[in-house]
């Protein structure tokens, strides 16, 4: 099974460093590793609406405004990294306009929008490494060994290098996603509503 550690060695491999065995270990290697990862996967998360990390979820209702073009105000999902769409539950395919803005007076990021009990199509935040994609995996470490590459390394040219890799790879692995990507109509029952 796959696991962060793995896809920081495949990063490091990229460099040419030695093989880490933990993140909490105490060398420089798992320190740069641990301050990278989780920033470096999102991004890579936010670049394609990925099948591993699509979801669906009703929106959890904050504020029923009266009157304007955006009369209701909801939570925006702890775990979006990128939302894709809002819509009605009678119209999955009818992709709504909404605005994200933080509202000071709810003390919250917010979804607005002019749909009553709206859902959200997102790309979520994947915690469990185990779930990535195979293709997925190859871009993200070489995403990651770019960006430890100077710190690492201290060579620009090989993060260069690693970058223009990444590139090609991303394409790659979006390709193969697309071709791959089925879309199964959930149960209304099966969506989880974000609290």
């Amino acid at each position: 099974m796959l696991s962060k550690v793995d896809i920081c060695n495949m990063a490091l491999a990229q460099l040419g460093q030695e093989p880490i065995s933990s993140l909490q270990q105490e060398d420089e290697r798992a320190r740069r590793c641990s301050l990278f990862y989780e920033p470096v996967k999102k991004e890579v998360l936010r670049t394609h609406n990925w099948a591993f990390a699509a979801c669906e979820a009703a929106l959890a209702l904050l504020d029923e405004r009266r009157g304007g073009e955006w009369p209701y105000a909801y939570a925006y999902p702890a775990d979006c990294l990128f939302l894709r769409k809002v819509y009605a539950p009678a119209q999955p395919q009818r992709a709504r306009a909404f605005k994200e803005m933080y509202q000071k007076d709810l003390h919250a990021r917010t979804i607005l929008c002019a749909v009553p009990q709206a859902y959200a199509e997102y790309t979520r935040d994947v915690t469990d490494a185990t779930l990535f994609d195979p293709a997925f995996v190859k871009a993200f470490s070489l995403a990651l060994g770019a960006d430890l590459a100077v710190a690492l390394s201290g060579d620009a040219s090989l993060a260069h290098r690693l970058l223009q890799k990444y590139t090609l790879a991303l394409d790659e692995a979006r390709r193969s996603n697309m071709t791959e990507r089925f879309d199964v109509c959930a149960p209304q029952s099966a969506f989880v509503e974000v609290r």
